[in-house]
């Protein structure tokens, strides 16, 4: 089944040779508006207008299970602006790395409770047994998620500091205009 784009600016993931032409297809191409094209990319193509002002959300990151974030670089975009997008990049970072690695240390941890406390093979291991690794686990890293958690909150906070800085200077750019 063909897929309608209209003509407008690629923001993508990666960008693979195929979308690359497309997109330059799509951006020197007069009328018509619109083309079609087949599904048969390997990735999500993601297409915004240069005036869509809105970030863009992926799915779910396979370590961590957090959804990335591309925040849109906006193109009369001011220092405050940018500094309150680059913290917010680097907090999603942080956040990430700490989310990859706890739940690979979980899945290592788990997986040699499973082999340790296994009779056979065959033998799947209850919600109680199941328990005494959860409670060990979470007993094991309270320290690494009470610093996380004060760390979290110490970034959001610094964020919305931020966010509030930038409608400020929006407003006050707003009554200027």
């Amino acid at each position: 089944m063909p897929l309608l784009i209209t003509r407008s600016i690629f923001h993508k993931f990666k960008v693979t040779p195929s979308v690359s032409k497309l997109s330059n297809k799509l951006l020197c191409s007069g009328p018509p508006e619109a083309i079609l094209i087949e599904k048969s990319f390997e990735g999500p193509i993601i297409v915004l207008r240069e005036e869509d002002n809105v970030d863009i959300i992926g799915p779910p990151d396979s370590l961590s299970n957090l959804r990335p974030i591309i925040r849109k670089s906006l193109r009369n975009e001011t220092v405050l602006q940018r500094h309150f997008r680059e913290t917010a990049n680097a907090i999603q970072i942080w956040n990430q790395e700490f989310w990859a690695n706890h739940n690979t240390n979980f899945l290592k941890e788990k997986a040699a409770f499973v082999k340790k406390h296994r009779s056979d093979k065959n033998h799947q291991l209850n919600a109680d047994e199941m328990s005494e690794f959860y409670k060990e686990f979470l007993d094991k890293n309270w320290e690494r998620h009470v610093k996380y958690n004060f760390e979290w909150y110490s970034k959001n906070f610094t964020l919305l500091y931020l966010a509030l800085k930038v409608s400020i200077e929006q407003l006050k750019l707003k009554m200027l205009w």
